[in-house]
């Protein structure tokens, strides 16, 4: 069974090099060819809606093991619920990427941004969008226009600006598919009813994993058993449904560590752990040092 990562943007943007707003959004361009891979090439599960815009060359998106062929008219239109890799990358592949934490999405300031959102997750089952030169090239300003405001440190306003920028983003995304007609675009791929209790399972995860621990929980929400639940999730990716949980934890207590100002005493209540000794019990069995040795190497790394 092929294995995989739970990520987020800071570590995104500490492995390319690139520049985020509080670990919350971040744009860069990828490497030119098969540098682009990430991770050992190991299938990913980002914790962002992410946006890919192919500028040139051509290579296979693997999505929850489905392949699609993109090339530079390829938009890719991604979920937190997508396990995500790349295969037979060409010497000349590169894209533009933009990722986005939901949280940072739902403070948008704006009416109806949530409907945008959804052309986005109507998406999931055929996250390619073919878009034109023209597209392709207003597309590619408007996510540089945001990357500049990712830069500017020093603006008074620079939480509004990157908020403006991004807005002005969704707004062209939305227009295009509303040009080209979301039934169009969303081509149906079958889907087995073990793929859909997996994708449910991680939608149900990814706005749960803070508060809810156990499996029981998951499974009441999907009205199946909790060993059932258990059985499909390690049969559709060699995991078990603890182990989803715990890297979901693990993965935001790194991301807390890393960029917020809380105490190891509020990032264990954050994440609702019972008191600081278990959540730092739990941190160490996964990083192999404490969560105070781990945020000393971050802050060490940034000089």
């Amino acid at each position: 069974m092929e294995s995989y990562n739970i990520v987020n943007i800071q570590e995104i943007e500490t492995f390319k090099k690139g520049e985020s707003y509080k670990g919350e959004i971040t744009v860069f361009t990828s490497d030119i060819g098969p540098k682009f891979l990430l991770f050992g090439n190991k299938s990913v599960y980002l914790n962002a809606f992410s946006y890919m815009l192919v500028l040139s060359g051509r290579a296979t998106l693997l999505v929850d093991s489905v392949e699609y062929p993109i090339d530079a008219h390829s938009l890719c239109i991604l979920s937190p619920l997508h396990l995500t890799n790349f295969r037979q990358v060409s010497r000349d592949f590169q894209c533009l990427c933009l990722c986005s934490c939901k949280n940072f999405i739902d403070r948008l300031p704006i009416l109806n941004i949530q409907h945008r959102i959804t052309h986005g997750m109507n998406m999931y089952h055929y996250p390619i969008v073919q878009i034109s030169e023209e597209e392709k090239h207003l597309l590619a300003s408007t996510m540089e226009d945001l990357r500049i405001q990712l830069f500017r440190t020093e603006h008074s306003y620079q939480l509004e600006m990157i908020q403006n920028a991004l807005t002005r983003y969704y707004l062209e995304i939305d227009n295009i598919l509303d040009n080209k007609g979301i039934n169009e675009v969303t081509e149906r791929v079958p889907q087995t009813r073990h793929a859909n209790i997996l994708r449910k399972f991680i939608s149900l995860l990814m706005l749960h994993y803070k508060t809810e621990h156990s499996v029981p929980f998951y499974a009441r929400q999907m009205n199946i058993t909790p060993q059932y639940l258990t059985s499909i999730i390690k049969a559709q990716t060699g995991r078990t449904v603890n182990n989803f949980i715990c890297e979901m934890l693990y993965s935001e207590a790194r991301n807390l560590l890393a960029l917020s100002e809380f105490s190891i005493q509020q990032i264990a209540t954050e994440l609702h752990f019972s008191d600081q000794a278990s959540f730092s019990k739990f941190f160490k069995r996964w990083a192999g040092i404490s969560p105070l040795e781990f945020r000393n190497v971050m802050v060490k790394s940034k000089k």
